[in-house]
């Protein structure tokens, strides 16, 4: 069997034929919930690594889900997305994926070059997260996302199984290549899954933010039943799951999770979640300007996790800090998008490999883009306080907004040693966006604890909710699932 093979037709006939089947869930379905299934059958079995070389835009699997997507809401449900009104706090995502241009031009590159780095960050990042703004920017939305973010690591848990067992091969299989590197999938003494997504890290990822979801759901009871089961039955399976993909990072983020979320509960606070924002700060400060090589890590990491995890962490910051010194040379914007970033041998092979988006982010677009992805990434998640108090994190009603908003966390926390992207992270980020950026604009009580002043419930917090009735409703009320 040869070790990367060559993609079949069945690659091209799913990757061309996609648009049109996201098209038709939005002729058959609701289109909050067409939307949202879209995004979950394509992102969990579309090719991974696979392209077109087409005009603009590089059309692979991120293009063909965002493509579908939009060009279903542009067809069947126009006036969804001529609804939405632009916010202040859309800035930091508008200037990451224009962030290309300048570091084209700047580079010596046409204004062609410019623009197709701009389409093809639109494709990955602002398409999931326009539509994110316009259908997912309330409680009922993200709760939605929630149900099928769990749902979708069901539908992994059979396909995980199996090549925990066999090895990664539905992907080889299925479309007649491996979409990584074979070598990378031996973790632990076992095999770490891939399936159809683009790393084992990202099935990881994927796996421990369905975890998270789930157990949220099911504490919340909001979700009490599943396909006519008790939610806990495919919850249990799902979490064993999870625990067996061999992915440590992720792993860490499936132990710490629910912690997060019960604290901010149960100590109505939000300095944990404030916290999650701070790391990725101080991470890129201390890499790019403090001097820190991170050895102490490094000899943690082979304490707790052996020597294998250690190494890989080692390599990673000694690739990080020959990209940092190279960044440092177009700090402003960039190298652009054609690989200049990257250090190479006399041969022309590269010599570095970036894992880290945050890198990547510096290398390819320079301050410009590194601090508008994480002002967009960081900023929603600093400001839910604003829309919801912390106590209501534990209520049926706001249990969408609280796991979604600690998934983001964790993913930009991810970003700093991956780059393992996800539609369904980007898609919240815009509802959790949309949910603060709406608040900004209406009048808010107080939302701090004060002697003085009387609490108001929690549904206060959203003032075009106040009144409804708590608790969980019907999946018909919900219009998603």
């Amino acid at each position: 069997m040869p070790m990367n093979g060559s993609a079949n037709l069945l690659t091209a006939l799913t990757l061309i034929g996609w648009p049109l089947i996201a098209i038709a869930l939005f002729a058959f379905v609701p289109p909050r919930r067409a939307l949202v299934l879209g995004f979950v059958i394509g992102w969990l079995f579309l090719p991974s690594g696979f392209y077109f070389n087409s005009p603009l835009v590089r059309y692979d699997k991120h293009a063909a889900t965002s493509l579908g997507a939009l060009l279903g809401v542009l067809i069947l449900d126009t006036p969804q997305l001529l609804a939405l009104r632009p916010r202040f706090l859309d800035v930091p995502m508008l200037l990451w994926c224009v962030a290309p241009f300048p570091a084209a031009v700047t580079n010596g590159l046409s204004a062609y070059d410019g623009l197709a780095g701009v389409a093809t960050t639109v494709a990955i990042w602002g398409v999931p997260y326009l539509l994110g703004r316009a259908y997912l920017a309330d409680v009922i939305g993200l709760r939605g996302l929630a149900v099928w973010t769990f749902i979708a690591g069901l539908i992994y848990v059979p396909f995980c199984l199996y090549e925990a067992k066999m090895s990664p091969q539905l992907h080889f299989l299925t479309y007649g290549f491996f979409q990584h590197d074979f070598a990378q999938v031996v973790r632990m003494g076992g095999w770490r899954p891939m399936v159809y997504l683009q790393h084992g890290l990202a099935v990881g990822m994927m796996m421990t933010a369905a975890s998270l979801c789930g157990i949220w759901l099911w504490r919340s009871g909001t979700l009490p039943r599943l396909w006519r089961m008790p939610v806990a039955l495919p919850l249990a399976v799902l979490v064993l799951t999870t625990l067996y993909l061999r992915s440590v990072g992720a792993l860490v983020f499936l132990f710490v999770g629910p912690a997060v979320l019960f604290l901010t509960w149960r100590l109505r606070s939000y300095v944990l979640i404030y916290t999650m924002c701070a790391l990725p700060i101080v991470y890129m400060l201390a890499r790019s300007v403090g001097g820190w090589r991170g050895d102490n890590v490094v000899s943690m990491v082979q304490h707790y996790f052996g020597d294998e995890r250690a190494q890989s962490l080692e390599f990673r910051f000694a690739n990080e800090t020959a990209l940092l010194e190279r960044a440092a040379l177009r700090r402003d914007f960039g190298w652009g998008l054609n690989g200049e970033f990257l250090i190479l041998k006399e041969d022309g092979t590269i010599e570095t490999v970036p894992d880290g988006l945050w890198v990547i982010a510096i290398g390819t677009t320079g301050l410009l883009g590194l601090f508008s992805l994480y002002a967009a990434l960081l900023l929603p998640i600093a400001l839910i306080g604003r829309r919801i108090r912390a106590e209501a994190w534990g209520s049926p009603m706001f249990v969408g907004p609280a796991v979604m908003t600690l998934i983001l966390a964790m993913h930009a926390i991810d970003n700093l040693l991956n780059a393992m992207l996800n539609p369904l992270f980007i898609l919240a980020l815009g509802g959790v966006t949309g949910l603060v950026a709406n608040t900004l604009q209406l009048p808010v009580g107080p939302v701090g604890r004060s002697s003085a002043t009387p609490r108001a419930p929690a549904s206060a917090a959203i003032p075009a909710l106040a009144g409804a009735r708590p608790g969980p409703r019907s999946d018909e009320e919900l219009g998603i699932l």
